[in-house]
């Protein structure tokens, strides 16, 4: 499945590219991953020396989407056809994906 590819103007100057993902995110089902409650992930960062930020924005174009996958993230446009090997907004589970990600890189 192929998903249009729209050229949004934004607020300031410029555009920016914005994937059409209401087809196949209606097609898919969503998965569940809670976030954690402060509570418990602020005790595990007691006695912590290293600390480091995190872009929560920059950690979804960093997860890579499973080779089998990559082609359910094609976009088209009047340049041809896209498909992306990073995870992308717009995709149904894409929020949960990325939680799990940072949460997996913060029990180590």
């Amino acid at each position: 499945m192929v998903v249009p590819l729209h050229l949004v103007p934004k607020k300031n100057s410029g555009s920016r590219f914005c994937g059409d993902y209401r087809t196949p995110n209606a097609r898919t089902f969503s998965d569940k991953y809670p976030v954690p409650h402060t509570r418990n992930f602020s005790h595990r960062l007691a006695g912590g020396n290293n600390f480091s930020k995190i872009d929560f924005v920059r950690v979804y174009h960093q997860i890579p989407v499973h080779p089998d996958d990559i082609q359910k993230t094609a976009l088209t446009t009047p340049f041809g056809l896209f498909e992306l090997p990073f995870m992308s907004f717009g995709l149904r589970n894409a929020p949960e994906h990325s939680k799990i990600s940072w949460m997996k890189s913060l029990k180590t």
